[in-house]
């Protein structure tokens, strides 16, 4: 069938012949860009044409709107030869008037005149220019379509010239084209549109509407423009699948009749048929089959998805297509042969799959995913026709089988010419060159339905396929239900070692998602492979799983558990036989019971060698009682996580409460103006983006056989326990030997030779965590803050643990020097009071001490008070000597000092004073007969304090002083006693008990008591000293005793607020081979009232530059003691000056 546009030709027909093969040729060797009408994108199309003498009966049917978009003429063309103008004029001008004015009349526009040159251009080129042919034309015809008319030259005549003027002939032919396209097309839609519109009419005949708008996709076809033309295609499916619909309930057409044919042939597509416009033609002359109807119209929509390289989209659409013919043909209730329709969906399914397979990449999973069920579909569509045929393993057919099979080749019918889609289609390759091409879908059915053997391989091949096609597209589940089909095909052909593997991913699949009665029946099937087989340790323990599926019936379980009784007996043998299968005999004990709740019925904490008492809750799911002979609960270590950043801290939050719930993160989100004010407001979920898809959490896998069996080092046992259907509680112990915290790992339960493992606890049953611990004996020291030189109390604090003391245990304390200790005494005691009693060695008895026993032992320590001001706390120590242990204990003792002692000394002239301070800082206390005493030769103290016969009471932020006089002989000098040693001693008691003195002593050391220098100073005034007026300052600096300083520095610290120095403020003096030294300096006071005479301070000074170590003059100050200034605290009254009264 030729599908080109027509072109009709008038005028010089033989002139027209003579171009028509160039022009026809040159019209396909370029696209041209196609603007479509109503806004339709731009598409570039490569258009073709052929060629018809000018006829009237075309253009009658388009004006009787009777006509078709293929063969209705698409340009017009009036081909002349007219070089001069009085021919034109005289024939040619009406001729062309005539034939516009016939097209005019049916409303035809797209017509071109051409004007084919034959002028000798060599003999006219002197002429002068006149008016040409060409002009005459456009202005006789084409005053507003001046482009339709368009001369050319000779191509046979000027071979050379003529090529541009060729090439614009072809672009205008395009161009007219497709503008009559778009005409022709929008006119041609508006009919489809108005017959379509009366499709409830009687007379309306779908037949001709099809032709009608399949003409307008074969258009498109042409056109390359495959996408067009499906959805052509598409319009009419739906519009025939709506009609057979509507016949369901009861809206009858007469046009169905032609659809009515009984289904005697029942052909499947073929997508690589030769001629594809055979079945065109048959339903134009004839009648055809509701099938032979569908499958034209899917051929034609897989061959423009073919066209459109969209093969995935062609097994996307088979099942439907499949379906949804199955569904007409039950509505308008078609008679066919049984196993017809069978028949021909299995030719269907092949016929693509053989396609998708030459076309589809090996990584291209969209195809496959469309391709899998098409293959589970004939693996399934052929078990049924096997079954009818009597195909299955096992089965012979009859002679009415056989008559059947007879009858269904011959309804199959042979395979149409093909063509070669290496040729046709280069997208489509085969995968192996050298592999024998394969035969059709129709003849592989045939030759299936032959043979038992032939059935036989082709089933286990497209079940084969099927499985491998999903498990290629994760599909897992659909791969296991096929594999179901395929174990069951393998049970037939008694090979049960074959099916037994579909069998058990079937059931792994089924239990991961809680599938219990397929899961069920699943086990039946594996437990008569596993008898076929002779399995006897799998057949035992898939009775045993079978008796404990509750969805069965009883009497069923009942069965398969005698079975698992009779079977146990005999298993231990068979297990010795076969020496390589160690971990056969393990079984999963979730199968078989449910473990409820485990507790630790000790008392916390549990101590190490202590039994171990575990209560455990199972429930059995055997339909009778049964005995274990052990049951084992192991417990490791419990290891909690280094949390090392609190990110991870949150982290592992999150995943031990991801199954309490699962929440969301809801966030806020503001939406503001230009202006900043608030324009809405929303809440956003932000879902976090995952590599993996989500996935319930049912579907986590579950393990046919047991996980890997945990450390049973450290376990909980019980023997010989039987267990009920039901809740059992059971009771199992063990001795707690190792040192830990612990918690339970896996349970497993031994009947005979068989192990029941539990999966990991902490997935099912979150199981208890306990401590066992061994408790040491300890020994502490318990007490405040104690105070340095009063009996302070402190408590021994024995914790016996684990530990059995001897009869004569005992704790040795040893005290580090002036530190005693003893026993708390009762205050009736004869030697309570008694510090003899304190001893620094300890033995404290531990009479009758148990196990687990504390004891709090009261004692008491005493330590001497420090003589002089501490800078910290005074430390001692307490070593610790236990029974139970051989290594001694150093605890460390600091003690705080009840007072402290401080001396100062004073100086009036030549006269010395000694002040003692006593300053109270923690206990309340009281003094009595403080003394002092110097052992120097020469020196004497006298004391000057009151004779007091009152204890004096001393305590916090409260000081007591006692003076002294020192008085040293003349003849002993400073040089002689550079230090006197002074020690004072006074008693003191604690207050509010029976009063016990002790001694509290303290060593001073008197330097530079010796006064060397007298200073005085005296102020002269003429009258009464006045304010701002300049007096007179005498400084007088008298040597008492002898001494090495020559040279000395004073200085007046006066304060600037007070007193003014007039002049120098400081001088150095010279003492030598002199006894005094006055100098006179002018002060001014600065206020009135009682001024304090201004500071003078004396220094020694040595004058640099004797030596070079000495560069530089230096200036060391008196120690207080040596310098005795006489008018140190004398004020001078000073008035206001006369000026100021006045």
């Amino acid at each position: 069938m030729q599908i080109k546009p027509i072109i009709t030709y008038s005028g010089s027909f033989p002139l027209f012949r003579s171009l028509e093969s160039q022009i026809l040729n040159a019209i396909p060797l370029d696209t041209c860009e196609w603007r479509r009408t109503f806004q339709r994108p731009t598409k570039h199309v490569r258009l073709e044409a052929q060629t018809q003498q000018f006829s009237v009966e075309p253009l009658e049917r388009y004006k009787h709107g009777d006509w078709s978009i293929l063969e209705h003429p698409i340009l017009h063309i009036f081909v002349t030869e007219c070089n001069d103008i009085d021919t034109y004029k005289s024939t040619i001008r009406e001729e062309i008037d005539a034939w516009l004015k016939l097209l005019t009349s049916y409303g035809i526009s797209d017509w071109m005149i051409l004007l084919v040159e034959t002028l000798d251009m060599r003999k006219t080129k002197n002429l002068l220019p006149r008016t040409t042919v060409l002009d005459k034309i456009r202005l006789d015809f084409g005053s507003k379509n001046d482009d339709r008319c368009i001369s050319v030259l000779n191509p046979a005549k000027f071979e050379q010239k003529s090529t541009e003027s060729f090439r614009c002939l072809v672009q205008r032919i395009r161009f007219l084209m497709l503008t009559s396209f778009n005409r022709n097309i929008a006119k041609y839609e508006e009919l489809i549109r108005s017959k379509r519109e009366k499709r409830n009419h009687d007379d309306w005949d779908f037949r001709q509407y099809f032709f009608m708008q399949e003409d307008l996709a074969l258009i498109f076809e042409k056109l390359e423009l495959p996408t067009e033309a499906l959805i052509q295609y598409d319009e009419l499916d739906a519009m025939f699948s709506q009609f057979i619909t509507h016949t369901g309930f009861n809206e009858k057409q007469q046009w169905l009749a032609y659809f009515k044919l009984p289904l005697s042939a029942f052909h499947g597509i073929c997508l690589s048929r030769v001629d594809k416009f055979e079945m065109r033609q048959k339903i134009r002359q004839e009648g055809v089959s509701l099938l032979e109807f569908r499958n034209y119209l899917f051929e034609r929509q897989a061959y423009l998805l073919l066209t459109s390289n969209d093969i995935p989209e062609i097994a996307k659409r088979l099942l439907g297509f499949l379906f949804s013919t199955l569904r007409e043909v039950e509505y308008i209730k078609l008679d066919c042969q049984e196993g017809a329709l069978c028949c021909w969906e299995f030719v269907c399914a092949l016929e693509v799959l053989q396609l998708c397979e030459q076309a589809m990449e090996p990584n291209e999973v969209t195809c496959f995913q469309h391709c899998a069920p098409i293959w589970n579909l004939a693996k399934d569509k052929l078990y049924e026709l096997g079954k009818l045929c009597g195909l299955l393993p096992g089965c012979t057919p009859s002679s009415e089988q056989l008559h059947i099979v007879v009858q269904l080749s011959s309804g199959i019918g042979d395979a149409p010419p093909q063509q070669q889609f290496l040729q046709a289609m280069p997208q489509l390759r085969d995968r192996s060159p050298n592999r024998k091409p394969k035969l059709s879908a129709a003849q592989q059915l045939k030759e299936a339905l032959g043979s038992n053997q032939t059935f036989q391989k082709l089933y286990l091949e497209l079940a084969e396929l099927a499985i491998s096609t999903y498990k290629h597209v994760a599909r897992l589940r659909s791969a296991r239900l096929v594999g179901l089909d395929l174990g069951k095909f393998y049970c037939a052909l008694n090979e049960p070692h074959k099916a037994v593997g579909f069998f058990t991913d079937l059931l792994r699949e089924l239990k991961a998602e809680n599938w219990h009665t397929l899961s069920s029946q699943t086990l039946l099937e594996l437990a008569n492979c596993y008898r076929k087989m002779g399995d006897s340790l799998a057949y035992t323990k898939t009775c045993s799983s079978i008796s404990c599926c509750a969805e069965l019936e009883t009497l069923v379980r009942t069965f398969y558990f005698d079975e698992f009784l009779k079977s146990l007996k005999t298993l231990k043998t068979t297990l010795s036989a076969q020496p390589s299968l160690e971990n056969a005999n393990y079984c999963v004990l979730e199968d078989h019971f449910r473990i409820l709740d485990m507790e630790v019925l000790n008392p916390k904490p549990i101590i190490q060698d202590d039994h171990l008492l575990v209560q455990l809750k199972v429930e059995s799911l055997y339909p009778r009682g049964i005995v274990a002979e052990c049951i084992k609960l192991c417990y490791e270590l419990n290891v909690a996580p280094v949390l090392e950043t609190p990110l991870q801290e949150a982290a592992l939050s999150n995943i031990q409460h991801k199954e309490c719930a699962s929440r969301l993160k809801i966030t806020l989100q503001l939406f503001h103006k230009q202006d900043n004010s608030l324009n809405c407001a929303s809440v956003v979920c932000d879902t976090p983006k995952t590599k993996q898809p989500v996935r319930r959490t049912s579907s986590t896998k579950r393990k046919l056989s047991p996980s890997m069996q945990a450390d049973f080092t450290n376990i909980v046992v019980a023997e010989n326990i039987s267990l009920q259907p039901g809740i059992n509680l059971i009771e199992l112990k063990a001795k707690a030997t190792r040192v830990g915290r612990w918690q339970f790992k896996q349970l497993c339960l031994s009947m005979s030779s068989l192990e029941f493992l539990s999966e990991p606890l902490s997935a099912s049953v979150q199981p208890p965590i306990f401590e066992i611990c061994t408790k040491p004996a300890s020994a502490s020291l318990e007490f405040k803050t104690l105070i340095a030189g009063i009996v302070q109390p402190i408590n021994l604090h024995v914790a016996g643990g684990s530990f059995i003391f001897p009869a004569d245990a005992k704790i040795t304390l040893r005290c580090s020097k002036n530190l005693r200790i003893r026993q708390t005494r009762e205050p009736d005691a004869s030697n309570c009071n008694n510090d003899a009693s304190f001893e620094n060695v300890l033995l404290v008895p531990l009479l009758h001490f148990k196990s687990f026993e504390e004891r709090r032992i009261p004692l008491e320590v005493l330590t001497d008070m420090p003589g002089r001001k501490m800078a910290k706390q005074h430390e001692h120590h307490i070593t610790l000597s236990c029974p139970w242990s051989r290594n001694e204990l150093q605890i460390p003792i600091e003690f705080q000092s009840a007072m402290e002692a401080t001396c100062r000394l004073h100086t009036c002239g030549t006269q010395k004073f000694l002040q003692v301070i006593m300053k109270g800082l923690y206990a309340r206390l009281q003094l009595q007969h403080a003394k002092v005493k110097c052992d120097v030769p020469g020196v004497r103290l006298l004391d000057l304090n009151p004779e007091s016969q009152q204890p004096i009471e001393i305590y916090k932020s409260l000081t007591v002083t006692y003076l002294y006089e020192i008085q040293v002989e003349p003849l002993k000098t400073e040089h002689e006693l550079s230090i006197v040693k002074v020690h004072f001693v006074v008693k003191y008691a604690t207050l509010g008990q029976t009063p016990v003195w002790r001694n509290y002593g303290c060593a001073f050391d008197l330097v530079d008591y010796s006064t060397l220098f007298k200073l005085q100073a005296q102020l002269e005034t003429s009258e009464l000293c006045r304010l701002r007026t300049v007096c007179n300052l005498n400084l007088k600096i008298t040597k008492v005793n002898e001494n090495p300083y020559v040279d000395l520095m004073y200085e007046v610290l006066n304060d600037q607020n007070l007193w003014a120095v007039c002049g120098r403020s400081a001088g150095v003096v010279s003492m030598r081979d002199v006894d005094s030294h006055s100098i006179s300096l002018d002060v001014m006071p600065l206020s009135t009232g009682f001024l304090p005479m201004p500071s003078i301070r004396l220094s020694k000074y040595t004058e640099g530059g004797k030596n070079k170590a000495d560069a530089h003059s230096k200036v060391h100050p008196f120690p207080p003691g040596q310098v005795y200034n006489s008018t140190k605290s004398m004020q001078i009254h000073v008035i206001a000056s006369v000026s100021a009264e006045q």
